[in-house]
């Protein structure tokens, strides 16, 4: 408990948590500091961040590992877990996220893209595709025809008549017609770096670039650190 009180104490506090956040993802790391959002690598995450105070959580084992070397004043979130769920094995990431809504759909559009549905605070399951930057990359070692880039202005009432938007279409079509299917009637927030070009396909979806950190925010503050 002192350590967390320290942490908060040396940081400054806003609203009962500590200003610097980050999220280290298995490509690159996301700061919260003083309502802005930052993206970096993660090199460039410990060279301005690593003598700072930082609250953090991190789905990258190798990188956890160096941590304590490369940044001995942060404090691991993760072991706050809190979320009301029976799913096996949810990444931190995905806890943060879902604790930061307490209904709907949330979508990360990461190097991977994860859904999970959120009802009344519990976590009641959700799934994980390929990224969009993955799916691209394994239509083009098939054939180098089907290299295209990943374009949202698709009608996914009507098939393709090309080969490139055939597979935009075949990367995009599964992800609206499950998040539609299993997110009727609720709210859609996505996340992560390509959650505009997520968002676009899915009508009435919010892009939320905190909401793991609301999530970070309430495991903090619920744990009193």
């Amino acid at each position: 408990m002192l350590e967390c009180e320290d942490a908060i104490e040396a940081a400054g506090v806003e609203s009962g948590f500590c200003v610097i956040l980050c999220d280290i993802g298995n490509s690159r790391a996301h700061l919260y500091e003083r309502g802005n959002v930052v993206d970096l690598s993660i090199d460039e995450c410990f060279e301005r961040y690593g003598k700072k105070r930082v609250h953090y959580i991190c789905v990258n084992d190798r990188v956890k590992r160096d941590i304590p070397k490369k940044a001995p004043k942060w404090i691991d979130v993760s072991r706050f877990r809190m979320l009301e769920t029976s799913y096996k094995g949810l990444g931190i990431d995905r806890e943060a996220a879902c604790l930061g809504v307490e209904d709907g759909i949330v979508v990360d559009a990461g190097s991977a893209i994860t859904v999970d549905l959120m009802e009344n605070g519990v976590h009641k399951g959700g799934w994980i595709w390929p990224g969009i930057s993955a799916m691209k990359s394994a239509y083009a070692k098939i054939s180098s025809r089907l290299d295209c880039e990943i374009v949202t202005d698709l009608d996914f009432g009507n098939l393709p008549q090309d080969t490139c938007s055939a597979v935009s279409f075949g990367v995009l079509a599964p992800i609206e017609t499950l998040v539609e299917r299993f997110g009727e009637g609720k709210r859609v927030i996505v996340t992560g770096g390509d959650a505009e070009k997520i968002a676009s396909i899915l009508p009435g979806a919010q892009v939320d670039k905190e909401v793991v950190f609301k999530g970070m925010k309430k495991m903090i503050k619920e744990n009193e650190c």
